[in-house]
C-alpha cells in the first residue's frame, strides 16, 4: 500500500469500535451473549493459532469440484438474487514455497485447462476465489501480529456454541492483502471480519469478511464473504480436514449488487509428478 492508502484506511472505523447497539443491529450477531471483558482473548488466539499452524503444516495438495452460481441482486423489499451464470470447475489447493502465501488456490475447467476469465458469462460476472485457506491466514501465528482482535462473546451457529472473535488487518502491515482487479485496475483491499470458533477444539466453523473501507477510487463499494467450513474425511488421509463447503460472496460495484455462491464437493488428494528426460535435439 502507498502511504496515502495507509492513511486512508487508518482513519476508517472498525468493528473494534462497534457499540452494543451496533452489535445488536448486525443480523449475523443476533442472540449473541456478549463477552464481559477481553481477558480470555489471548488464550483463544494462542489455541486457534496453534490449530491453524498445524493445519498448514499438514495440509496436502487437494482438488475438488466447484459449482458456481452468479447473478445480480434486485434491491428493494424482496432483495432477490437472480442466477444468470452457472459454472463447474476443478478447484486446486497446493502448497506454496517459502516466502509466499502459505497456500495457493487455482481454478481450471473440468479438463484441466486454464480459465479464460474474460469470456465467462460474456464478461459480465465477477468470479471470486481464494477461500479454502486464505480466510484462515489471519489467525496463523505469524500473521496475528499484523491484525487486531476483539472477543465478542458466545453465539450458537449450526446448533453448536461458538466463540465469536473479530479481526482487523493493520493497514500496510498485513503481508498478504486481498486485491480487487478489474481490467487494468488493481487496488489493495483492507479487510476485517468475524470468526466463529468451537470453544472446545478451537476449530474455526465460519468466517465472514468485509471491507474496512471501500478503496478510494469509488467504483468498488463493498465486498462481503461468508465461508462455511465442514469436516471432510479424505480417502487415504490419516486425519479429517475442515474445509469450505459453501461460500457466499456479495459484491457492490458501481451501484450494482452481485452475488456468487460457491459450493465445493468431491475433495481428493492429488500429487504432481515431474520427470527429467534426455534433451531431444531438433
Amino acid at each position: 500500500m502507498t502511504p496515502q492508502e495507509i492513511r486512508y484506511y487508518d482513519e476508517a472505523k472498525t468493528l473494534l469500535d462497534w457499540r452494543p447497539e451496533e452489535i445488536q443491529s448486525r443480523p449475523e450477531l443476533q442472540e449473541l451473549q456478549s463477552a464481559s471483558n477481553q481477558q480470555g482473548l489471548p488464550e483463544i488466539l494462542r489455541a486457534v493459532g496453534e490449530r491453524v499452524s498445524k493445519l498448514f503444516e499438514d495440509f496436502p495438495n487437494l482438488t475438488s469440484t466447484e459449482e458456481v452460481r452468479s447473478g445480480p441482486c434486485d434491491e428493494g423489499l424482496r432483495k432477490k438474487c437472480r442466477v444468470t451464470y452457472r459454472g463447474k470447475f476443478n478447484y486446486l489447493v497446493v502448497r506454496r514455497t517459502e516466502g509466499e502465501p502459505l497456500m495457493g488456490e487455482y481454478r481450471t475447467d473440468l479438463k484441466g485447462r486454464p480459465i479464460d476469465y474474460r469470456s465467462l458469462g460474456h464478461g459480465r460476472i465477477f468470479l471470486t476465489y481464494g477461500f479454502a485457506t486464505t480466510s484462515l491466514q489471519h489467525f496463523h501465528p505469524q500473521n496475528q501480529i499484523a491484525c487486531r482482535f476483539r472477543d465478542f462473546g458466545r453465539q450458537e451457529v449450526a446448533e453448536q456454541e461458538a466463540e465469536v472473535v473479530g479481526f482487523v488487518e493493520i493497514p500496510g502491515k498485513y503481508p498478504w492483502p486481498t486485491e480487487w482487479r478489474h481490467g487494468s485496475t488493481v487496488a489493495p483491499l483492507c479487510l476485517q471480519g468475524l470468526a466463529w470458533i468451537d470453544p472446545a477444539t478451537y476449530q474455526i466453523l465460519r468466517i465472514e469478511t468485509f471491507l474496512l473501507a471501500p478503496p478510494p477510487n469509488g467504483d468498488f463499494e463493498s465486498n462481503t464473504t461468508r465461508v462455511e467450513f465442514s469436516e471432510i474425511h479424505l480417502h487415504r488421509a490419516s486425519v479429517a480436514l475442515w474445509l469450505p463447503t459453501e461460500v457466499v460472496v456479495d459484491v457492490r460495484f458501481r451501484q450494482r449488487h452481485f452475488r456468487n455462491v460457491h459450493a465445493y464437493s468431491g475433495f481428493k488428494l492429488f500429487q504432481v509428478e515431474t520427470r527429467i528426460g534426455p534433451v531431444v535435439e531438433k
